[in-house]
């Protein structure tokens, strides 16, 4: 009598499926992975534009502010001032809050903006500093700038100028 060999190649039905189940397991987590990379990258990328737009601002408003000769308003979301320019002599400026809007001379410096404050300090460690200017204690203007980016996260930029003409 002869006996047969049993050993046949080939996966069972069980095999098949547990192992489809397993690839599916894991490709779906790895879906999820990189759409989570994804809308990191781009949750950043939008960021990074609105501390781009912050930082001109800012850098714009250092700039002015430290050429002041003389200022004529001023308030806790505005101030209108004198400068001296090379190329025109003393010209008036006025930056100020219209909306969400921050406008140098009527012209748009950044947009995006949730709040705006300029305040009015004698000292550089000088803390609570009043809103409104006083030609005998104001000696450096602090700028407060606060931009909505991605998904309403905001971003606050702050900086001390010490006008050099006053």
């Amino acid at each position: 009598m002869k006996i047969g060999k049993t050993d046949k190649k080939g996966f069972t039905l069980i095999e098949v499926i547990v192992t489809l189940v397993l690839v599916s397991i894991t490709a779906a987590m790895a879906g999820m992975w990189i759409v989570s990379v994804a809308n990191g990258y781009i949750f950043a990328k939008m960021n990074m534009n609105t501390t781009q737009k912050a930082q001109l601002a800012m850098t714009r408003l250092v700039k002015e502010f430290r050429a002041i000769s003389a200022v004529t308003a001023a308030s806790a979301n505005s101030i209108t001032y004198t400068r001296t320019d090379v190329a025109s002599g003393s010209v008036t400026r006025t930056v100020l809050l219209s909306g969400s809007v921050l406008q140098l001379n009527g012209n748009t410096l950044t947009d995006g903006v949730s709040a705006f404050t300029l305040a009015y300090c004698n000292n550089v460690d000088s803390t609570g500093c009043p809103s409104t200017w006083t030609a005998a204690t104001s000696r450096f203007i602090e700028i407060t700038l606060t931009l909505t980016g991605a998904n309403n996260t905001t971003s606050t930029f702050t900086q001390r100028v010490a006008p050099r003409n006053l």
